[in-house]
């Protein structure tokens, strides 16, 4: 991902420090949940189910997790898992003094790993730390990546998949939104592109069947644009659904940033477990021994990227809109 920073400099800018320095069942998922797993950590809010026609809402459609073997992964930073081209991911193990795990930007599995090992799945990850919708729109972006060049990866790979047992998950906006001040809003192409790409994954040769589309696109922030965009995937997540019978699902991740970093929102972050919202790791402090004193309860691990503990209750979330929001 990339974002702007207060003091106007890019995220994805400073990420590059980073490398640089590198040398089963509905029920069995609930008990997960509630476990007292994952550190302490655990969400303290649930979705805002709607429905399909309307305003954009978390909603599930025809998309029932347990059903999948696959899932197929596109997305930036927040879905990288450190591997670009559908292959098996490297272990989520921090070597020191890197602070990236197995490659992810995160010191742990990212969410949609989650998702594929509660159900037993296979995760093919195409996502690309820094990646935007479309490099043509957002000629600032500072990683030369985008989910086009994802697309070509999948597709020139000829996979052979089970429409019936494959999720496509699709997460884009954070970088598309962070070029939005530099670039001008052509947060409206953008939102067509990911329709464009879920048409493209719908047809033949791949026919793919299921897709669920994530979204935090301003993290904490919110613009008129970036609700416009979320409001236009939705509308062709509807359409889908109701013209060419997909099974879609849309994740509004905003309830979970909204909760933890908006202090008008309740319930704010220590009733989710989190002890800071401050990055664990400081981009001038990027070794694992210059991480922040309790890591396993930073809902950041870097700069604007959520830590393991965090990543685990975004897919908890994405399970209770697959279990709660379904129309």
């Amino acid at each position: 991902m990339t974002a702007v920073l207060t003091d106007g400099v890019q995220l994805e800018t400073l990420l590059a420090t980073v490398f640089h320095a590198r040398l089963g069942a509905s029920s069995h998922l609930n008990v997960l949940r509630q476990s007292g797993g994952n550190d302490g950590v655990h969400l303290a809010i649930g979705p805002r189910c709607g429905s399909l026609g309307g305003s954009f809402a978390d909603v599930s459609a025809g998309v029932v997790l347990s059903n999948y073997r696959t899932i197929v992964a596109f997305g930036d930073s927040y879905t990288d898992g450190g591997k670009h081209d559908g292959s098996p991911l490297d272990p989520p193990v921090l070597v020191p003094p890197d602070v990236l795990a197995g490659g992810r930007s995160t010191n742990g599995l990212v969410w949609v790993e989650h998702l594929a090992n509660d159900v037993s799945a296979t995760i093919k990850d195409y996502a690309i730390a820094g990646a935007c919708t479309d490099l043509s729109l957002w000629p600032s972006n500072p990683r030369k990546v985008d989910f086009l060049m994802e697309m070509d990866t999948f597709l020139g790979q000829n996979n052979n998949l089970d429409p019936d047992t494959t999720l496509y998950a699709i997460f884009f906006g954070i970088n598309d939104f962070g070029d939005y001040n530099s670039d001008g809003n052509h947060m409206p192409q953008a939102a067509q592109v990911v329709l464009d790409q879920i048409r493209i994954l719908s047809s033949p040769p791949t026919n793919g069947r299921s897709f669920l589309v994530a979204d935090v696109y301003g993290l904490q922030v919110h613009s008129t644009d970036g609700e416009l965009w979320k409001q236009q995937i939705f509308d062709g997540l509807s359409q889908f659904h109701a013209n060419n019978g997909l099974n879609v699902a849309f994740i509004d991740f905003s309830r979970i940033w909204d909760a933890v970093l908006n202090p008008q929102v309740p319930p704010g972050f220590r009733a989710f477990g989190f002890t800071s919202t401050d990055p664990c790791c400081a981009v001038s402090q990027c070794t694992v021994s210059g991480e922040c004193a309790d890591p396993d309860h930073a809902f950041y691990w870097l700069v604007n990227h959520p830590s393991k503990e965090t990543h685990r209750i975004m897919a908890d979330y994405v399970e209770e809109v697959l279990d709660n929001c379904a129309v």
